[in-house]
């Protein structure tokens, strides 16, 4: 785990920092005062009287698709914290230690913050690969997905009240961005609740202003397309200078100026590479 993550979690009262124009920024995460949750349903064994963890049963090896259950909390547990994987990553191996097989949010984190319900959101996100075909979902589809399922499964627990904290990496923290803007431009008022309720997200290696990445995987999909479909869509958004890049990153820098103003900032913390990722560029 980061030096300070958990702490991130663990905190009520964060300092406030002024926004940065830069990949990282940093501003004030409110607590809204929650009603009591109430325990959802899990594949996951519940927890003991001793908050010892049950072994991860929640997902296996795989895409898992859609928004699953890693660890239930108890009945404290006040906090819903969603781990969206990036570019070619799935819910399960992107979060995996290759060595040890060891799975961060499941195994790990439940361990640390106990008192909190774990979830991820996986979607297709591969855009090379030349045995499966990719989906063509856009962004706003991965994003008005993701806004759906957290609604009915915090809806179905009585939890709609409940704080959200997302974890993301690469491409995901662009469909956390597009989600957020959804759900407060959303018709439907009970969609609004995903952003009313979010305080605070990690970005994780995410390539807000574009990246060499881009370039590369647009290299990749001339030659898949040659074998199967390719999702050129979702490629060119993390072009440098992309235009849909752009308005993602407006209106999420408008709702956290938005939020600020109303005394209800979200907390941002920033994690990324300073060094270049050989045979594919800076991310």
């Amino acid at each position: 785990m980061p030096p300070g993550f958990k702490e991130l979690f663990r905190s009520r009262n964060l300092s406030s920092q002024s926004p940065l124009p830069s990949r990282g920024y940093s501003s004030q995460a409110s607590t809204p005062q929650d009603p009591p949750a109430q325990p959802s349903q899990t594949i996951s064994p519940a927890s003991t009287a001793t908050n010892a963890p049950a072994p991860l049963a929640a997902i296996r090896e795989g895409y898992n698709y859609g928004v699953n259950v890693l660890h239930d909390g108890n009945s404290r547990a006040s906090v819903d914290i969603v781990f969206v994987h990036g570019l070619t990553g799935n819910a399960y191996d992107t979060w995996l230690h290759k060595d040890t097989k060891v799975h961060w949010p499941g195994e790990l984190l439940r361990q640390d913050i106990p008192d909190v319900r774990i979830l991820s959101f996986g979607y297709d996100a591969d855009i090379v690969g030349f045995w499966n075909p990719t989906s063509n979902s856009r962004l706003s589809n991965h994003a008005e997905n993701m806004v759906g399922e957290l609604v009915r499964k915090r809806e179905r627990t009585n939890t709609e009240s409940r704080k959200i904290l997302f974890v993301a990496h690469s491409l995901g923290g662009l469909v956390v961005e597009y989600a957020l803007r959804h759900s407060r431009n959303a018709a439907e008022r009970h969609l609004h609740q995903v952003e009313r309720c979010t305080a605070g997200i990690v970005f994780i290696g995410v390539p807000h202003h574009g990246a060499d990445l881009g370039s590369w995987a647009h290299l990749g999909t001339q030659m898949a397309d040659i074998l199967r479909r390719a999702n050129k869509d979702i490629v060119g958004i993390l072009k440098p200078g992309s235009e849909m890049l752009r308005v993602v990153q407006k209106d999420f820098h408008s709702i956290l100026r938005l939020r600020k103003d109303e005394e209800t900032a979200i907390e941002i913390t920033c994690f990324y590479e300073e060094l270049p990722v050989i045979g594919v560029g800076e991310v």
